[in-house]
């Protein structure tokens, strides 16, 4: 669940190299993170993210992040899993991931899906996600729509 928001803040935008200090101090806030192990592919990456040890707090401030969120995305699950967790343990992101790439034309998202253990027919309307949800999206409406959508 932590690894989806250091995601979605890397999603946000093609990163910089200095961004990604950002990035980790925004994933060490969230709540209940203790370590955050982003992918090395070499000694390179390694180097830049060694960079956030001795980065100054002016360097770690992600604030910034908040302004690369385009406008239209309010209301628009962006897999970030904030709404996490769930009560019931379902994979909100997952499944709106799933939906959204099945309305796309992608024949595999709906095989993904129909494989979960838990999927949006588990879902008991409890709110807890639509608090949480820093775009205001109303997952549980989404629920029932991605219920119907699958028939599952």
């Amino acid at each position: 669940m932590w690894q989806a928001g250091l995601m979605a803040a890397y999603s946000i935008k093609k990163l910089r190299q200095e961004d990604r200090v950002q990035c980790i101090q925004y994933a060490l806030d969230r709540p209940g993170v203790l370590t955050v192990l982003p992918g090395i592919r070499g000694k390179e990456d390694l180097k830049e993210l060694l960079k956030y040890v001795d980065a100054t707090p002016e360097e770690k401030d992600y604030s910034i992040i908040g302004e690369f969120a385009p406008a239209d995305v309010t209301g628009k699950c962006v897999y970030c899993n904030h709404c996490m967790p769930c009560p019931m343990n379902l994979d909100i992101g997952l499944i709106n991931k799933y939906y959204d790439l099945s309305l796309a034309g992608d024949n595999l998202a709906k095989d993904h899906y129909m494989n979960l253990d838990k999927t949006a027919k588990d879902c008991i309307s409890c709110g807890h996600c639509n608090s949480r949800c820093q775009f205001s999206v109303d997952q549980m409406s989404r629920m029932k729509v991605i219920k119907e959508y699958f028939g599952k």
